[in-house]
């Protein structure tokens, strides 16, 4: 059953579109896709080293309502934070009602940034 007073969150799911220049490189950019109502919940919080420095790094579980046009090559726009999705989104129940989608939060400056 969905609890759609839970589902608070405008979330904008994003894909990369190829595009080359008129010198043929490749300019490929993020570009908004489809924006839904969802929720966000982290689950999961840790550092990790990089180069010398400590960075955060958050786990989340997002919820949507079913659709069967997310993948896991998208990622995920919540008021200025960044998600990349990490593996493709589950039928809770397979009852076709909701989506859990694991995510990991996108920080400036780590090797996560797209």
């Amino acid at each position: 059953m969905i609890y759609t007073g839970k589902l608070n969150r405008r979330l904008t799911f994003q894909r990369l579109e190829a595009k080359e220049d008129e010198m043929g490189q490749d300019k490929s950019s993020w570009q908004d896709y489809k924006t839904v109502w969802g929720s966000v919940k982290p689950y999961k919080s840790s550092e990790y080293n990089f180069m010398g420095k400590l960075k955060p790094e958050v786990s989340h579980r997002i919820y949507v309502r079913f659709r069967n046009d997310i993948t896991a090559d998208m990622r995920i726009k919540y008021h200025g934070r960044i998600f990349t999705i990490e593996g493709p989104p589950l039928d809770i129940d397979e009852r076709h009602e909701l989506l859990e989608i694991q995510c990991r939060e996108v920080f400036e400056g780590n090797e996560y940034q797209v």
